[in-house]
């Protein structure tokens, strides 16, 4: 007789059998080998599948199932699948929170494949919503950095990382990352790209474009700081004075991917948290940058697992950390649905709006998502787009500028100011009130600051990059919305 998944992984808890890696395939009686049957047995066989509840091997089949599905174009399939495994384990119930994390190294996320499981719901239901839906209409491009090496101190243990002492060293880049045309790359983006179609309602797409930059070599730090470990390079921005302008104006979107400086050689880390990236802002200063270690990518960082990734962890995990990341741009840019008005504040049930029903960090951000910025203006898919090729500059004039522009959100006095003429002078006065020349770049989409600009001279201080509003499906218009100075945003009023 040949046994179900579900009546073989019945069998083998109740026998106490274990599969161990260096074992042959377990087989069912006169059945298939596990590897042959399904790939979630095939992953956990090796560390006995006795040692994983009946809900962490469920939740496992059904994310590679409906997957599979998903990708096959096997839409309905996939979300049968999917509610199956909802109807028995439902969404937000506290039993997802008691599965373990880290069962022997084994890195799916926390709660295990709950992050993929929910995008993926997401994504499917769009899909059966939206039969024979076409191409999306237009293409974010995610342009991933990859750093040559990197420099800097390395503290073998932990007083030396307080201190800020070591060794100086330098990185190359991991060999393991540019393998078989960057695969580690694509694969963690797989997901959370066709995450993001969803999420704009079919209406925004993502490209990835790799762009080595093998010589540039950029310094990192290690430091301590109020009880956290950090090792990363020390001004990100840094890179982008070797990427070709071309590239700057086609990217709406940036990974800076780098070679660790992580120490975790040795013995005070072996098992230790270095916080190596996140999310910040682009050259432009508003587009987002996802920025993390090379070894992100290719191995379980110490505190979430052990050993390299397999491609099924990876595939579940790294879109999870793309959405983290991700949502915290999201929640900046409409500031106005106050979802992050404090670091994470999702972490703390009592400050989710009274409308959010869930209990975990991906159901904060489906809510956020169909609740709130589903329904926002500008629409998602204007929003997530920055590049600026082809933008019309030369039909600008410096009277098309000219007006009174509003930091957002204002919080002092330094925030609010007009562009203006003094005489033959262009000038920039804000309330505080401080003042500063400006001159005309609009062939660049800038107007130049000089010396007598306090910020003149800081990373994002040399110019006001202008801003140009955007139509329907998120292309440029001669219209200015505003400009991009020190990191911030300020609007036309």
């Amino acid at each position: 007789m040949r046994l179900t998944p579900v009546a073989l992984i019945l069998a083998l808890l109740a026998s106490g059998g274990s599969a161990r890696a260096q074992t042959p395939p377990v087989r069912a009686a006169s059945g298939p080998a596990i590897t042959d049957l399904d790939p979630a047995l095939a992953f956990l066989a090796p560390y006995g599948l006795q040692n994983f509840s009946a809900h962490y091997i469920a939740a496992l089949q059904a994310l590679l199932g409906a997957r599979q599905q998903y990708w096959a174009g096997e839409y309905g399939k996939a979300q049968a699948t999917l509610d199956a495994l909802w109807a028995r384990y439902p969404v937000g119930s506290t039993r997802w929170g008691l599965l373990p994390t880290q069962p022997f190294g084994i890195n799916l996320g926390s709660p295990p494949c709950y992050y993929a499981l929910r995008m993926l719901s997401d994504m499917t239901a769009w899909r059966v919503a939206n039969p024979g839906q076409p191409s999306a209409p237009r293409t974010a491009r995610l342009t991933v950095l990859v750093v040559g090496a990197t420099h800097g101190i390395e503290p073998r243990d932990a007083t030396e990382l307080a201190a800020g002492t070591g060794i100086p060293v330098t990185h190359a880049l991991d060999p393991r990352v540019p393998v078989d045309d960057y695969r580690a790359v694509h694969q963690s983006l797989r997901l959370f790209h066709e995450y993001v179609l969803a999420m704009t309602e079919g209406r925004l797409g993502v490209e990835t474009h790799i762009l080595p930059l093998p010589d540039v070599d950029l310094p990192v730090r290690a430091s301590l700081s109020g009880g956290t470990r950090f090792a990363g390079l020390t001004d990100p921005m840094q890179v982008f004075a070797h990427v070709p302008e071309a590239e700057r104006e086609a990217t709406d979107w940036w990974w800076i991917l780098y070679p660790s400086h992580t120490p975790e050689q040795y013995p005070d880390f072996t098992t230790a948290e270095f916080i190596t990236g996140g999310m910040g802002s682009g050259p432009d200063s508003w587009s987002p940058y996802f920025i993390s270690d090379d070894r992100w990518v290719v191995r379980k960082a110490p505190h979430l697992g052990s050993g390299e990734y397999s491609d099924i962890e990876r595939g579940v995990y790294l879109p999870q950390w793309f959405q983290h990341e991700f949502f915290h741009h999201l929640f900046r840019t409409y500031p106005e649905f106050e979802l992050e008005t404090t670091p994470h504040q999702w972490f703390d049930r009592s400050t989710w709006p009274p409308d959010f029903v869930g209990r975990y960090e991906p159901d904060y951000y489906h809510e956020a998502l169909v609740k709130r910025l589903q329904g926002a203006t500008p629409s998602l898919n204007v929003a997530l787009r920055y590049a600026t090729a082809g933008a019309p500059w030369a039909a600008l004039t410096v009277n098309d500028l000219l007006g009174t522009y509003h930091h957002v959100p204002v919080e002092n006095a330094w925030h609010i100011g007009d562009i203006r003429f003094v005489g033959s002078q262009l000038k920039w006065r804000n309330t505080a009130p401080v003042s500063w020349n400006l001159f005309d770049d609009l062939l660049e989409g800038q107007l130049l600051t000089g010396p007598d600009c306090p910020y003149f001279g800081q990373p994002l201080g040399n110019a006001f990059q202008i801003v140009l509003e955007r139509d329907a499906l998120g292309d440029l218009t001669t219209e200015v919305r505003g400009f991009a100075f020190g990191g911030g945003l300020y609007e036309r009023q």
